[in-house]
């Protein structure tokens, strides 16, 4: 397992999306949870090692009210 890179998941409590990052690649894949289709892969400038951090955030979810970040 050396060398292997951790992955974030982030899901929104408003939408079907889930988003998985790809830790040492510099990737988030979005995911439509109810559909089971990936909807986009977004590419950062940044390997995000040991996975980086994520949060996702949609419209009228009430996320930002979550001062823990579940």
């Amino acid at each position: 397992w050396d060398g292997v890179q951790r992955r974030a998941i982030a899901a929104s409590p408003g939408a079907g999306l889930v988003a998985v990052s790809r830790g040492g690649h510099g990737e988030v894949h979005v995911f439509d949870a109810d559909r089971a289709e990936p909807v986009t892969t977004l590419t950062l400038p940044t390997p995000l090692d040991d996975g980086g951090h994520l949060t996702l955030v949609t419209p009228g979810d009430g996320a930002h009210a979550d001062p823990v970040g579940r």
